[in-house]
Parts: C-alpha cells; sequence; structure tokens
C-alpha cells in the first residue's frame, strides 16, 4: 500500500488560490478606484481613473448594447404599427373600389333594361330577399303599391321574362319566377311561329331548366330555337324572350314529346329586375 504525500496536487490547489488572491485582489484595487475616481486628491483621482477604465469600458459597452437593442424594438414597433395602418388603409380603398365597381354594375344593369322596354312603362326593383326552399322559386323586391305596382304584372330583365307579380304590399313584391313549378308561359317557337306552352317543373329548377309541353303533333324543333311570349292571355305581353330549346325528349308526332328549355335570364344570379306596369 501506497502511503506516500501527492505534492504534486498540492502544488497545484496551491496555485488556484494564488491566482484567485490575484484577481479578487486587482477586482477590489479596481472598483475601489472605481469609486475614487472623481475624488477632490488630483493625484488619487487620476490613479482612480487609470484603474477603473477596464470598468467604464465594459459598463459602456454593456449600456450601448442595451440601448441599441431598446432602439431597435422601438423602431421596429414603429413600423409595424404603420405597416398595419396602410394594410387597413388598403383594405378600405379596395371595400370603397368594390362598392364603387358593383353600383357601377347595378346602374349599367337599369340602363340596359330601361333601353330594352323602352316602349312600356316600368319600374325598377332590387331584389331583397330570397325564398329558400324546395318548393318555390319566388324572391322579394323593394318596390310595391306605393310605386303602382298590382298582382300579375310582368317582371323582366335585360335579356328576357323573369316572372310575375304574385304578391304585393305598400313597400314590397313577391315575385314568383318561371322557374317556379306553378308557372306556365304560352311562348312561340321562333323558327316555325307554332306555339306552345313553357312551364316550371319541381325537378328542373334546380338545373335551371323549363320545360316545354303542348307541342303540336307535327312540328319540327331543333335544338337553339328560341321561344318568345305570345302575348295570348293577360299575364304577359308578347315577344319577350323566355328560353332556347336545349334538349328533345322523343320523337316528332310523339304525343308525350317534350323539350328542355335553358331561361334567357339566369334568375339566380340576377339583382335588378324591372316591372311592366301598363
Amino acid at each position: 500500500m501506497d502511503y506516500g504525500i501527492d505534492f504534486s496536487n498540492n502544488g497545484k490547489k496551491r496555485k488556484k488560490k494564488i491566482i484567485f488572491v490575484v484577481i479578487f485582489t486587482i477586482l477590489v484595487i479596481m472598483f475601489v478606484a472605481f469609486f475614487f475616481r472623481n475624488s477632490n486628491n488630483k493625484v488619487v483621482s487620476n490613479i482612480a481613473t487609470i484603474v477603473s477604465k477596464p470598468i467604464n469600458i465594459i459598463c459602456s459597452g454593456i449600456s450601448g448594447i442595451k440601448g441599441k437593442g431598446s432602439s431597435d424594438v422601438q423602431e421596429l414597433r414603429v413600423k409595424n404599427e404603420e405597416l398595419q395602418k396602410e394594410n387597413e388603409e388598403l383594405k378600405m380603398k379596395v371595400l370603397e373600389s368594390q362598392r364603387i365597381l358593383d353600383e357601377n354594375i347595378t346602374l349599367k344593369e337599369m340602363l340596359n333594361i330601361q333601353k330594352e322596354y323602352q316602349h312600356y312603362d316600368i319600374v325598377m326593383g332590387n331584389i331583397i330577399y330570397r325564398e329558400h326552399d324546395n318548393w318555390t322559386q319566388t324572391f322579394t323586391i323593394n318596390v310595391g303599391t306605393n310605386d303602382g305596382i298590382k298582382l300579375d304584372q310582368t317582371v323582366v330583365h335585360e335579356e328576357g321574362l323573369v316572372g310575375y307579380i304574385s304578391n304585393v304590399t305598400e313597400t314590397t313584391s313577391v315575385v314568383t319566377t318561371i322557374l317556379d313549378s306553378s308557372s306556365s308561359v304560352s311562348v312561340n317557337i321562333s323558327t316555325i311561329n307554332e306555339p306552345a306552352v313553357v312551364n316550371g317543373d319541381l325537378e328542373l329548377k334546380a338545373q335551371n331548366r323549363l320545360k316545354l309541353t303542348y307541342i303540336p303533333l307535327d312540328t319540327e324543333i331543333a335544338i337553339s330555337d328560341m321561344l318568345y311570349t305570345s302575348g295570348i292571355g293577360v299575364m304577359y305581353p308578347s315577344s319577350i324572350p323566355v328560353g332556347k330549346i336545349v334538349e328533345i325528349v322523343n320523337s316528332k308526332n310523339d304525343v308525350n314529346r317534350y323539350a328542355l328549355v335553358e331561361p334567357c335570364v339566369n334568375i339566380n344570379k340576377i339583382s335588378e329586375v324591372a316591372v311592366i306596369v301598363n
């Protein structure tokens, strides 16, 4: 068993103590000098200033880093606020531009409708509510008896027939469209000037389609034939576009023959209509 003393280990510990004492002493001297740098004694003040210079440099560096960091954060905060403000202003400009565009489109629609039906007395109306159920195809407009609107008056759009007034109050009216299953319109087939009837259909209205029935047995019809109101009856004036044939079911001389019709007006997309009041 080795009972010898490890002098090398003791030497290392002694060196560490000496280094610690030296560093501690230097730090004490520097901090004492730092506090006496403003002494009235010029010699003491000069010595203290020289000795405390490293502390001043360290403190200045820390203060500079802190000040710069704080300044950068404040600058970023200001820029972020400016960007948010600019973003809000751009949003408002976009909304205003869209509003002006919508107003221009509406005004253009109204002018086109007035031009198309200039030979009639009409009252313009905006759609304010659409019925959302599986049975009817109606909507409400913002004009009523105060504007000269009455039951069964014809409702049109720039492209053609929309429907008729089925209910009316002083300020609003309900329009039953030609897509409604209760609707029936007497029409003429343009190419042959033959009469037939266009009906709304419960199963077809979701497809924006009508059914053409009562087609004369010996009548030749074709895809893209146009249909116009015949003027028969008291509800619809003559020669208003209704739709065009897009499909023929069954053949000529078939008593059950009918055709599918695409309305001239995409009723689910319009926002402005006119009521013929004369």
